[in-house]
């Protein structure tokens, strides 16, 4: 049991820092247009990844380290509010939607449900702090962009996802031993 523990927080971990790690290389990838807060979702690959492999909780907590780590390394603490409500919202959204819809809801409709949750978690934020409920006009222009990128995101999840399951299986069937 205890190596199954082991096996589980190192995988959860190694979660963490795949999204953490796609968060600082997005933060350096620059948008060739002027889209405030349009970004490719690199780091909900690992959100996704934790939702469909160990659930909820996990997920949220993957999601959080990730926003606030990116936040401090990356983004600035100006951008955790942001980064962190998307984070938190699109997780819970796209457990839901895999709870309720899949497989019905392919994983990358799924992820694309996410990035809406995302952007609209970001565009509420940033009204909020801004005392400015105007922004939500702004909104139709990120769901455009959160579609396209949701749906990449999905399939690099799709991709990833059986391999994943399959090398957590063999860890498990060997007892949580680490190769």
């Amino acid at each position: 049991m205890k190596n199954t523990n082991t096996f589980k927080n190192v995988y959860i971990a190694m979660l963490v820092a795949i999204g953490l790690v796609l968060h600082i290389i997005e933060s350096n990838i620059p948008i060739p247009v002027s889209l405030p807060g349009a970004k490719l979702g690199l780091a909900n690959i690992a959100s996704l990844l934790t939702v469909v492999i160990y659930g909820p909780v996990t997920a949220l907590i993957v999601s959080a380290v990730r926003a606030l780590l990116g936040g401090f390394l990356a983004g600035g603490i100006s951008s955790i509010p942001y980064s962190l409500n998307g984070a938190l919202f699109s997780t819970i959204i796209m457990w839901l939607a895999f709870k309720r819809l899949f497989p019905k809801l392919s994983l990358i409709g799924v992820s694309v449900l996410g990035a809406a949750a995302h952007n609209i978690a970001q565009i509420f934020t940033a009204s909020v702090i801004l005392s400015n409920f105007g922004l939500f006009t702004y909104l139709p222009v990120l769901l455009v962009i959160g579609t396209v990128t949701g749906y990449f995101i999905g399939l690099v999840a799709n991709l990833t996802i059986k391999t994943l399951k399959i090398n957590i299986a063999k860890q498990q069937k060997d007892g949580g031993k680490l190769l």
